[in-house]
């Protein structure tokens, strides 16, 4: 999309006020750059984000303002950094509760169907995703937003590269040679980045079951706790992928471009099954024993999973029954009788009770009401 015009507004002999509006995740972002080295940044600003901007008279959904204080190039630099840096914190905002919001780039491959790679800053996922990308299509280097529908958003914001400097670049797709994939893709392959300095050269991958790839995604997701079902929605895309696969690398150059990072066997439907657990419970009972509320529940064949927060918890056996019953207040007698009605009464189950209680406690699992 071309830039339009930004129409700088004067305002005394050395400072200078320009307005954009970035468009991008189905929002309107207006970005107004003042100070005195107002006109450098702009001019920079208009070279990186051109295909995101939109007519600067378009209403906006919320405004960032960028003070720069010289235009040197080093205030430039980092001035587009803290540009890039804001822009994504409000699309962020305002995309809480839409869908997943992971920290990951994305790519379009050849069949049209998007690959998202995964991982924490420093995993080399926009040096990746810059090789991956050339052949077809670039989504993003850094948020991507998942759908209920299972397709990620395009965000094709400037790509953040170390070039030196105080700040890390901020270049356009097409000063990569990236082609900017402008719709929504189903995503095929979710991927996280294990990068081995020192270690094989062949890329591997390997599939995560449910657990692990819980446990592996959600550090990774920005504003879990405000998706109505965040680990429904995490499990359902799972399933719809085959299981998330973790890709050990030592260089990206080593990823061949056009068929993409190795791919291993995708996991039978029956490993990625998964059931929706109720997490209310009585709050009108008397004293005893309950569990904490978290945002979301899930079971596999033999464990629970709890999603508070960005923290994940998988309860096994007795600490799983334990939480189940504890939907009501209960006393710890009434507790023992039924993990017996489960599990069977076996050699000092009162005391290995009693442990398991005070384990989840301190865990913030389940608590003491009075």
């Amino acid at each position: 999309m071309p830039a339009h015009p930004i129409g700088p507004h004067l305002q005394g002999p050395h400072e200078a006020e320009a307005d954009f509006v970035v468009g991008a995740l189905g929002r309107a972002i207006r970005v107004r750059v003042t100070g005195a080295g107002a006109g450098a940044l702009a001019a920079a600003f208009a070279e990186a984000w051109a295909h995101l901007l939109l007519d600067p008279r378009a209403e906006s959904d919320d405004e960032v303002v960028l003070d720069s204080p010289g235009d040197t190039r080093d205030s430039v630099a980092v001035g587009l950094a803290h540009a890039s840096a804001l822009i994504t914190r409000s699309l962020i905002d305002l995309s809480t509760g839409q869908g997943l919001l992971f920290h990951a780039a994305a790519a379009v491959r050849a069949d049209g169907r998007a690959i998202l790679l995964v991982g924490p800053s420093g995993a080399g996922k926009t040096t990746a995703i810059t090789r991956l990308a050339c052949p077809h299509g670039y989504l993003t280097d850094e948020t991507a937003l998942v759908g209920a529908d299972g397709r990620v958003l395009p965000y094709p914001k400037p790509l953040s590269v170390e070039r030196g400097g105080p700040a890390k670049a901020q270049l356009a797709p097409a000063e990569l040679g990236l082609r900017v994939a402008g719709v929504a893709h189903e995503v095929d392959r979710v991927i996280v980045l294990n990068r081995e300095a020192g270690g094989s050269r062949r890329p591997r991958s390997r599939r995560l079951d449910v657990v692990e790839s819980l446990e592996a995604l959600v550090p990774q997701l920005s504003a879990l706790q405000h998706h109505p079902s965040p680990l429904g929605a995490l499990a359902e895309l799972i399933r719809q992928v085959g299981g998330i696969e973790q890709l050990s690398y030592a260089d990206v150059l080593d990823l061949d471009p056009d068929s993409g990072p190795p791919a291993s066997p995708r996991l039978p439907a029956e490993e990625l099954a998964f059931t929706n657990v109720a997490c209310d419970r009585d709050d009108g009972t008397g004293p005893g024993l309950i569990r904490t509320q978290p945002d979301d529940a899930l079971e596999t064949s033999d464990l629970l999973v709890l999603a508070h927060g960005s923290e994940i918890r998988v309860l096994a056996g007795v600490a799983k029954t334990l939480w189940l019953e504890a939907a009501t207040a209960r006393s710890e007698a009434e507790l023992l009788d039924r993990l017996r009605a489960v599990h069977g009464t076996a050699p000092g189950d009162d005391l290995a009770l009693h442990t398991t209680i005070d384990v989840l406690v301190r865990a913030e699992v389940l608590e003491w009401r009075t």
